[in-house]
């Protein structure tokens, strides 16, 4: 079972660390972040991000920099957000939120920080290795950068299914202050480039005005003056 670290600040008196075994998460609650404890995940929960909470980051940044680091507010502002993925969080809630959506967040970046290979899309020839940053294609393989990497791992995770433009920004990538939506088009224009270079039976197709979907291209027909040898 998942361990999780609940830090509450500001008196939720253990309501997430509850919420989250009813998850299938083992979780624990302290004021601050334990210095014997091992956890997978660390969940900083506070009513602001505010320089407790960058207190509370930094020390789990230099005690334990694997683990997993996720902040929840009761505040929705973008500069805090921003502010909470520079300083080295994994991803940011903001109260209400659907405890399902939350532990469905933490099961995924817990498959995302497993690395490994996994097939780009059910069916496809295209394997993507997160860890070692490579696209394959049977022998063949393409290097990939770090943001290529979370954009095909999203989109592999949809597993055919639309993604958003803005849960490339959000989901992938935390959205960075320095990326934009046109950003999110010129890395699917590099990553489908790179499939195309692998001969993939993969690509990535853009559904106008609203997002992206890994699809399967259809087998290509035989050329035309084909002649068939009879026996």
């Amino acid at each position: 079972m998942t361990s999780v670290v609940v830090i509450e600040i500001g008196g939720l008196r253990g309501y997430l660390a509850t919420a989250l075994a009813a998850e299938g998460f083992q979780a624990r609650t302290y004021e601050t972040l334990p210095d014997d404890d091992d956890a997978e995940i660390i969940l900083i929960a506070a009513p602001a991000a505010d320089a407790r909470v960058f207190s509370e980051l930094g020390a789990l940044r230099a005690r334990s920099p694997d683990a997993i680091a996720v902040i929840a507010t009761d505040a929705d502002v973008l500069a805090e957000r921003l502010a909470c993925y520079e300083a080295g969080a994994d991803a940011c809630f903001h109260r209400p939120f659907h405890l399902s959506e939350l532990g469905a967040k933490l099961r995924a970046l817990l498959r995302r920080r497993g690395g490994g290979a996994v097939a780009l899309i059910t069916g496809g020839d295209a394997v993507l290795d997160h860890r070692g940053l490579e696209l394959k294609v049977g022998e063949r393989r393409q290097d990939l950068t770090r943001r290529e990497t979370e954009l095909l791992a999203l989109l592999a995770r949809a597993n055919g299914a639309l993604v958003e433009r803005e849960s490339v920004l959000r989901e992938a990538w935390g959205a960075p202050s320095s990326m934009t939506n046109n950003s999110v088009d010129v890395y699917v224009g590099y990553v489908r480039r790179k499939l195309a270079l692998l001969g993939s039976n993969v690509t990535v197709r853009t559904v106008r005005g609203v997002g992206f979907r890994l699809v399967r291209k259809p087998p290509a027909a035989p050329g035309r003056g084909a002649v068939t040898r009879k026996k």
